[in-house]
């Protein structure tokens, strides 16, 4: 259940931005294995919550995170980063093409089409390599028929995460002007950050439990949730009009009408 929910008396948000990985798609650490198999091909020990630093920054900038904590004293030397990187890279596009473990979360997509309903853009944002999304899309179907109406690539910006620009480019694609009115949702720090410095109304924590109440607090997100489908139980709506059930009235009424029923 939805922990620190928001008082429905606050207005629901114009844009709600997902991570693509850990929000949108559960990934249950294939991510992490990937990045753990391209460090020990470089000869580096690197365990599943080690590579973890990694996940959620763009490019080689989480290789470069890792490197520095394995050899403090030394300047990550930048052809081993790159060489990782696009051995993670490579790594990844096998697993979200192949692994079972790597699907949409649960009531993800119904989330989607309950927000959109409801008048809520919906948009996605990912530091992944353009291959592995691509994969991913694919694999899923979501190549032709996204659950979101917008994605941004971090390559597609110029100061992706931790920087504020993906976020700025769902809003712009989106013509939502107002931060306040936006809200942020992902599963790690990194993914709460860029909301954090650039004010969006709402920080929706989705708790893996890869966090420490530490860094849960250091984070203080507006809600935390234990899985993204709960989004829908945090925000009250106005109740949708049923254009069915309006055009079946009218039909009745003029039916009666038309046959002299007062």
């Amino acid at each position: 259940m939805p922990n620190n929910l928001i008082s429905s008396i606050q207005p629901h948000p114009h844009l709600v931005v997902l991570d693509l990985f850990g929000t949108l798609v559960e990934y249950h650490h294939a991510m992490r294995g990937a990045l753990a198999a391209a460090f020990q091909a470089h000869g580096e020990r690197v365990d599943l919550d080690l590579a973890g630093m990694a996940v959620g920054y763009p490019g080689v900038q989480g290789i470069h995170r890792i490197l520095r904590w394995l050899h403090p004293h030394e300047q990550p030397h930048a052809e081993s980063a790159r060489s990782i990187h696009e051995l993670a890279v490579k790594e990844c596009c096998r697993m979200v093409a192949y692994s079972s473990s790597i699907q949409p979360a649960n009531g993800v997509v119904r989330l989607c089409e309950l927000l959109s309903h409801a008048g809520v853009k919906v948009a996605a944002t990912t530091t992944l390599d353009a291959a592995v999304v691509k994969a991913l899309l694919r694999r899923l179907g979501w190549d032709e028929h996204p659950p979101f109406s917008t994605l941004v690539l971090a390559e597609e910006v110029e100061r992706p995460t931790p920087g504020p620009d993906l976020i700025l480019e769902c809003m712009r694609r989106t013509g939502v002007w107002d931060v306040h009115r936006v809200a942020k949702v992902a599963c790690n720090v990194i993914g709460l950050a860029d909301a954090k410095r650039l004010g969006c109304g709402w920080n929706v924590l989705v708790d893996c439990g890869t966090l420490t109440t530490d860094q849960i607090a250091a984070l203080a997100p507006t809600a935390i949730l234990d899985q993204v489908s709960e989004l829908a139980q945090v925000w009250t709506f106005p109740a949708a009009t049923d254009t069915a059930l309006e055009d079946e009235i009218a039909r009745i009424l003029h039916r009666s009408s038309r046959d002299g029923v007062s």
